[in-house]
């Protein structure tokens, strides 16, 4: 698990909503292509046209430079759990 922290100002992952690159593996070196996987209120989508499947990565690659690495999100996890144990103290 990673953190984008708060710090890290608004992010186009917040206006693209949640999603999920699926990349499927293939014995043989010839795997099908990714697919993006998006829930909203009212239904899901799958997309798999090449500039959507771009426009997604581009967001993924985005928020994994922007995010902390799991050493400093569990860092900033534990700092946030202590602050708020000292605040019910």
């Amino acid at each position: 698990m990673r953190v984008l922290p708060l710090a890290a100002g608004l992010h186009r992952a917040s206006v693209t909503g949640s999603f999920v690159l699926l990349d499927f593996p293939s014995d043989n070196g010839d795997a099908p292509p990714s697919v993006i996987y998006s829930e909203s209120r009212t239904g899901a989508i799958y997309l798999d046209k090449p500039p959507e499947i771009e426009a997604y990565s581009q967001v993924w690659a985005a928020l994994d430079k922007a995010a902390l690495d799991q050493a400093g999100s569990v860092g900033l996890i534990s700092q946030r759990l202590k602050e708020l144990n000292e605040r019910e103290s």
